[in-house]
C-alpha cells in the first residue's frame, strides 16, 4: 500500500489532470472568423497645383574688374606731389589729380613758344602792310607788262609768297604753343574714371616718364562676373545680341563670413568661347556699384577675384507643375495616389529642375494627390490609405 502511495498515485493523478483539461479543451466553443479587410499602405500626399513658375538659372563665377588701367606720364619729370588716397584701396573720382610732376621746364618752353607766336604774329602783320604798297605799285608801274609777263613775275612783285610764309610760320606758332601747354598739362596726371587704386610704385621725388608704370586702377562704378551655364540654358536667357535689347537680370551672392553680400546686375553678353574645364558656355554679368558707394546701408563691398554665386531670371515657365525633388522616384517617375486609393506610376516630363523642386510639364495633373512618402514596393495598384481617410472611416465607424 505504502508503495502504491508513494509511486503509482501521483501518476494516476497526472494522467486524470490530462484528461480533464483534453475533455475541456476539445468542448470549448469555436471562436468566430471574419476575413480580415485590406486598409491599404498608409502614405502622405500632397495635391498638386498648375501655373506660371519664375525660373532661375543658378551659376558661379568670378569677379573681374570691367574697367582696369596701368597710368604712367606721357612726359618725363620728377613727382612732386601726390594725393594722400595714393595708395592701394584709395578712391578717386574721374578727373582729380593723382600726382604731379615738376613743371618748371614746361613753363618755360610754353613762354618760349608764346614768345615766338608772338613774333610770327608781328612779322604776318608787317608783311600784309608791305604787300598792300606793293600791290599800288605793282597797279602803277607793273599793270601794263603783265599782259606779256607770267603769273609767277605777278606774284612775287606783289610780294604774295612772302605773305604765304608768314602766315605758316604764325600756324607753326600756334601748334608750338598748343603742344607746350599740352606738356605742361601733363605734369599733372589725372584717373580717367571712377577708380580704385589696386596697386602703385611711385614715390615722391622719383623720376618718371612714360615707361614708368607708377600706379594700377580700376573702375568702381561697374564690375564684371564670369559665369558658366550649360549650353542648353541659353535658350532660356535673355542675351543682348541674340535676339534680345536687355540682357536677363542677375542676383549676385557672396559670403564673407557669417555675412552675405547681395548685388544686382544684368547679363552683358555671351562670350565667344566654352568653358575649358566643363565645355560651359560663358555669360558676362555687369554689376553697377558693387561697392555700394550709392548707398548709405551697404555694408561689406563686393571683393574682386572673389568667386561668387549668380542667379540668372530665365524665360517663366507657364502651365507647369512643382514636385519636391524628394517624390521624383529613379527614372524620372512619381507615385500619385488615384480616385480609388491605388498607386500609378507616372513617367515626368521633366521642364525645369530647381534645388529642391522640378518643374513638370506632362505626366501630373493639376489637383491629383502626389505620393510624397517612401512607398517600400512600388506595385502599380496598391492600396493606399492615407491619415485623414483613416480618421474620417473611424468617424464614420463610431456614428
Amino acid at each position: 500500500m505504502k508503495i502504491f502511495l508513494k509511486y503509482v498515485l501521483p501518476f494516476v493523478v497526472l494522467a486524470a489532470g490530462v484528461g480533464v483539461f483534453m475533455m475541456l479543451f476539445k468542448s470549448r466553443p469555436e471562436p468566430p472568423r471574419t476575413a480580415r479587410e485590406n486598409q491599404g499602405l498608409l502614405v502622405e500626399v500632397a495635391t498638386l497645383e498648375s501655373g506660371r513658375q519664375d525660373v532661375n538659372v543658378s551659376a558661379r563665377g568670378q569677379v573681374v574688374p570691367a574697367q582696369r588701367a596701368v597710368m604712367a606720364p606721357q612726359v618725363t619729370g620728377t613727382v612732386r606731389w601726390m594725393a594722400d588716397a595714393l595708395v592701394p584701396g584709395g578712391r578717386f573720382r574721374q578727373g582729380e589729380t593723382l600726382l604731379r610732376l615738376d613743371s618748371r621746364d614746361y613753363r618755360l618752353a610754353l613762354e618760349s613758344q608764346e614768345a615766338n607766336l608772338s613774333a610770327a604774329g608781328l612779322e604776318l602783320q608787317l608783311e600784309r602792310g608791305r604787300q598792300v604798297v606793293a600791290e599800288r605799285e605793282w597797279q602803277v608801274f607793273g599793270a601794263p607788262e603783265a599782259a606779256a609777263g607770267s603769273n609767277a613775275s605777278e606774284a612775287l612783285a606783289r610780294r604774295q609768297p612772302q605773305l604765304d610764309n608768314a602766315e605758316v610760320s604764325v600756324a607753326a606758332a600756334e601748334s608750338g604753343v598748343e603742344r607746350a601747354r599740352l606738356d605742361l598739362s601733363r605734369t599733372r596726371l589725372t584717373a580717367p574714371f571712377n577708380a580704385m587704386v589696386l596697386a602703385e610704385n611711385v614715390d615722391r621725388g622719383q623720376l618718371v616718364g612714360p615707361t614708368s608704370q607708377v600706379v594700377t586702377l580700376v573702375g568702381t562704378d561697374t564690375f564684371w562676373v564670369e559665369v558658366a551655364v550649360p549650353v542648353d540654358q541659353l535658350a532660356a536667357l535673355r542675351i543682348p545680341g541674340a535676339g534680345a535689347a536687355e540682357g536677363s537680370r542677375a542676383t549676385v551672392r557672396q559670403t564673407v563670413g557669417d555675412q552675405s553680400i547681395e548685388r544686382s546686375g544684368r547679363v552683358l553678353r555671351l562670350l565667344p568661347d566654352l568653358d575649358p574645364a566643363g565645355s560651359m558656355a560663358r555669360l558676362l554679368v555687369a554689376i553697377d556699384d558693387p561697392l555700394g558707394l550709392g548707398s548709405e546701408d551697404a555694408g561689406i563691398p563686393l571683393l574682386l577675384g572673389s568667386y561668387v554665386e549668380v542667379d540668372l531670371e530665365a524665360a517663366p515657365l507657364d502651365d507647369v507643375i512643382e514636385v519636391p525633388r524628394a517624390a521624383v522616384r529613379e527614372g524620372e517617375r512619381a507615385f500619385v495616389m488615384n480616385a480609388e486609393d491605388s498607386l500609378e506610376v507616372r513617367d515626368l516630363d521633366i521642364a525645369w529642375g530647381r534645388r529642391d523642386s522640378v518643374l513638370v510639364r506632362d505626366g501630373l495633373a493639376a489637383g491629383e494627390r502626389l505620393v510624397t512618402s517612401r512607398v517600400p514596393a512600388p506595385v502599380p495598384g496598391l492600396k493606399l490609405r492615407t491619415r485623414a481617410s483613416q480618421e474620417s472611416a473611424s468617424e464614420e465607424s463610431a456614428r
